[in-house]
């Protein structure tokens, strides 16, 4: 093989030989390097060498790219990598493998730290919105509104949502740092919502810390102790609810209202502890009254709950019109049910001359007054469709309707009692029976 010292002036005037796909010029200064010519006028570098007996020849690279003494580098590397034992090929091989995954990793992880929480957010309530009450979307949605929206109603431009500043971070930036500097600011001036925000953001992160697309982004530990102590203690008095000696009263002013839907409906939240939102969209169709069940939308199972429909709730709904497929209907109101209640209420609240009682205040109302009938804490809460707090709750089965059904009928017949209401239990309106 006949070598020649390659410099810069001598690749640059070679030229293929005639008839040849390829001529070689051997570098006498550096074993196994070449430059490569082809029929074409193509100039490389190229490495040839003997591994395990065998000829093994590889490109460097093209004379654009790689200048002489870069290429000289490069096949005594390669000749170094022989002698050691291994094959500049498969070394080469792993070299490009390694890049590639350090290159998609780089990609992931460029994605991973520009993926913004209105993102996963969006994807939340996309997904959780379909068996949520019309009254919770719109909550959601009041959160994380930017803002500066004419208003509707009056002047001036609606307030940006409690939640905009958190969902326009990176969620990796999510820390309890964050979080509690955020809770501090919104507390100064409206301490209600910035705790109704809280609520929802931490419902919200943690459905993201079961998904394989956001657990390994997000902190799921951020929401700390300090980040709770300094979240608005809730705001509500302890005097919203009824006690027994204001049974008597609300129901004679609830029952003298001129709308027989919304006496039935009031009545219905105290007599049920349900929420306003899964009472006012109960339907004809998820009441059966041969069985005496009705099934609520729940906000904490998504398959809802079955509970007892006892026998003068039956009686005040069977009673009620039938005018869609609201059991609380309004011909009034555009979606055909129920809106606002609370103007009644709270006329009926000054006719009975009593102090202000919310609509949840009725269903706080239903776990205080069930214990004047020992009714199990677990009873009243799988009725009332809360999450099971106790460990020995979370792994006892759920308990069947009529056993629901002997507690509930014994809180129903204990509250008309105390109200003073005569009801005669007809037994051919429902199958499951009132113990008293």
């Amino acid at each position: 093989m006949a070598t020649t010292k390659l410099t810069g002036a001598k690749i640059d005037k070679a030229q293929p030989e005639p008839g040849k796909a390829q001529t070689f010029l051997w570098d006498a200064s550096t074993p196994g390097l070449a430059l490569r010519i082809t029929a074409a006028g193509g100039k490389a570098y190229i490495f040839e060498g003997r591994f395990s007996g065998k000829t093994l020849r590889m490109t460097i690279g093209d004379v654009k790219s790689w200048n002489l003494a870069e290429a000289q580098s490069e096949a005594r590397r390669l000749q170094t990598l022989i002698d050691a034992g291994t094959d500049p090929r498969q070394a080469k091989a792993e070299k490009i493998a390694k890049a590639e995954v350090a290159k998609e990793q780089a990609k992931t992880e460029a994605i991973r730290n520009s993926i913004l929480v209105q993102q996963a957010w969006d994807e939340y309530v996309a997904k959780k919105s379909p068996r949520w009450s019309h009254h919770h979307i719109i909550d959601h949605a009041k959160v994380s509104a930017p803002g500066g929206q004419p208003k509707k109603r009056g002047g001036g431009v609606t307030v940006q949502g409690v939640l905009y500043p958190l969902l326009q971070m990176r969620m990796i930036d999510i820390a309890a740092e964050v979080l509690e500097q955020w809770q501090t600011q919104e507390a100064e001036t409206r301490a209600t919502a910035a705790r109704h925000g809280f609520v929802l953001f931490r419902s919200f992160w943690n459905w993201c810390a079961e998904q394989r697309a956001y657990q390994s982004i997000i902190d799921p530990q951020s929401i700390t102790k300090e980040v709770r102590a300094v979240v608005p203690k809730a705001g509500t008095k302890k005097s919203d609810v009824l006690q027994r000696a204001h049974l008597k009263d609300w129901f004679e002013s609830v029952r003298a209202l001129s709308n027989p839907v919304i006496a039935a409906y009031l009545q219905g939240l105290l007599l049920t502890g349900a929420r306003r939102e899964e009472l006012a969209e109960l339907k004809w169709s998820d009441i059966d009254f041969k069985l005496g069940a009705m099934w609520l939308k729940d906000k904490v199972d998504d398959e809802g709950r079955m509970i007892p429909l006892p026998p003068y709730l039956a009686s005040l709904v069977a009673a009620l019109p039938r005018r869609n497929e609201w059991v609380f209907s309004s011909p009034t109101a555009a979606d055909g049910k129920l809106a606002e209640p609370r103007i009644a209420h709270n006329r009926a609240l000054d006719t009975a001359g009593l102090e202000h009682v919310t609509l949840h205040g009725l269903r706080r109302t239903f776990a205080s007054l069930a214990e004047w009938v020992e009714m199990p804490v677990g009873v009243v809460a799988q009725i009332m469709g809360h999450k099971p707090n106790a460990t020995a709750e979370k792994h006892y089965k759920t308990r069947p309707l009529e056993l629901l059904a002997i507690w509930h009928g014994k809180y129903e017949a204990w509250i008309l009692e105390q109200a003073g209401i005569e009801f005669e239990h007809s037994e051919g309106l429902q199958g499951l029976r009132v113990v008293k």
